[in-house]
């Protein structure tokens, strides 16, 4: 209800599984959408292509009582590919943001004797990321990325009373950049490491708000442009590592997101930075060189960018997936995750959600002719 929605957490792509993290994954069929600097681990020959989706369940609790609701989603689509001997690129389109609720609540009639009214809250849209990364490979070692990024998305939020209907549009849109880096070393015969890192810059966002009340007594409409409050896209900052062998990756990211930047219209809500750590694991088992099976497993813990009556959820989190070779070079991962909120009063709202990924990472190879 308050902010933008709620924020995509990039469970995306190959490794769907493994909690989210990524900053410091490289793969020679990857499009990174955490590191735009991982692209330089495409296979030069090759053009790779990304889709994926998501389903999930959700209930949440709040003072006794229940609810659950099964949305879906595209979770992303790209393609990527080799330029030149050292530009490597990729474009796509993913959610960054999701709004969904509706709240009824009972509220008395002054001047009656214990009469009440309805009053029902409803929200729906969010934003999304079109995207054209680029990376660059420094050395052999040493990788740098940056993400040009449209964004753009509507929300709705409206409140029905009776036979009034408030409802207010806000329409959304910002060009946004970010950056990442990976160094990549071999620690002995056995293990490599790789260390990633990402920035984005804070960015204010264009909007345009109507407000409209539509009163069904007597069909009359009144639409109004507002003047809203600034709406930001936050700093972020973001570190990650990855050990490397060749049937096991062991990985770990932490990312700080400054939203307090947003202000918050309503005395009771604060927007507070958000603090993410993920963890995650993947044990290729089969023809390690050819068609490998991936088994994931991951874990992660963030607190929630919105604050209510100084009340902190917090998000915990765990998943697990499965990537299958589908002949030579292809895989579809398959990824589920269970995900809990709840804050340290037992008043305020907890969720909890199981979600389904499925994603298809695909290569076409090509003349080498044709993209040096």
């Amino acid at each position: 209800m308050f902010g933008i929605g709620d924020i995509s957490m990039g469970e995306a792509g190959k490794y769907v599984g493994m909690g989210g993290a990524g900053i410091a994954l490289r793969s020679d069929n990857f499009l990174n959408g955490l590191n735009p600097s991982a692209l330089t681990a495409m296979d030069s020959a090759k053009f790779v292509y990304e889709a994926g989706a998501n389903v999930s369940l959700e209930k949440y609790y709040s003072r006794g009582i229940s609810t659950s609701s099964l949305t879906g989603n595209v979770r992303n689509l790209g393609m990527g590919c080799r330029i030149l001997p050292s530009w490597y690129a990729a474009a796509g389109i993913t959610p960054l943001s999701s709004m969904g609720y509706a709240v009824t609540i009972d509220q008395p009639v002054e001047g009656t004797d214990g009469s009440t009214i309805s009053s029902l809250f409803e929200g729906n849209g969010g934003l999304s990321k079109i995207y054209l990364s680029n990376a660059f490979k420094i050395s052999r070692k040493f990788s740098l990325g940056t993400n040009l990024s449209y964004i753009l998305g509507n929300t709705t939020q409206s409140e029905v009373q009776g036979n009034t209907t408030i409802k207010e549009i806000s329409y959304k849109k910002a060009f946004y950049v970010d950056f990442g880096l990976q160094y990549n070393t071999a620690l002995n015969k056995k293990w490599n490491m790789t260390l990633g890192g990402v920035y984005g810059i804070k960015q204010q966002l264009s909007l345009t708000n109507t407000k409209t009340i539509i009163n069904s007594s007597n069909s009359e409409t009144i639409t109004e442009y507002l003047n809203p409050k600034s709406q930001y896209l936050p700093q972020y900052f973001g570190g990650g590592v990855a050990l490397n062998s060749k049937k096991l990756t062991l990985t770990a990211d932490y990312k700080l997101s400054q939203w307090s930047v947003l202000k918050s219209s309503n005395i009771s809500v604060a927007f507070k930075d958000q603090h993410e750590l993920k963890i995650g694991a993947d044990l290729l088992s089969g023809d390690l060189y050819k068609n490998p099976w991936h088994y994931m497993l991951g874990a992660g813990i963030s607190n929630s960018y919105v604050v209510i009556k100084d009340q902190k959820p917090l998000n915990y989190y765990i998943s697990t997936g499965v990537g299958i070779p589908v002949m030579t070079g292809n895989l579809l991962s398959i990824g589920i995750k269970y995900n809990s909120q709840c804050g340290a009063n037992t008043k305020l709202e907890k969720n909890q959600s199981l979600s389904f990924f499925l994603n298809l990472t695909f290569s076409e190879r090509t003349p080498r002719s044709r993209i040096y």
